[in-house]
């Protein structure tokens, strides 16, 4: 009988990986930015999420939030 491979999940290689803590730190500041009103979590983490992922696909040096919110909000 032939033993069985242990499950692993393989990250793909085109997944890019961001930092947590900049991540939340980014949301909250998206959060304060937009006035501290509840019930909006999710949206502020996809986009700090959204925001450093383009950093890191251009390689753009960390900026304030504002600066970067503006620019994804106008691409929308």
């Amino acid at each position: 009988m032939r033993s069985k491979k242990p499950k692993t999940n393989p990250q793909p290689s085109s997944q890019v990986m961001v930092n947590k803590d900049a991540l939340a730190k980014l949301a909250h500041e998206l959060y304060l930015r937009r006035g501290g009103e509840h019930g909006y979590d999710r949206d502020d983490w996809l986009m700090a999420e959204r925001i450093l992922l383009e950093e890191k696909k251009h390689a753009v040096p960390r900026r304030r939030a504002s600066d970067l919110f503006r620019r994804l909000e106008d691409k929308f």
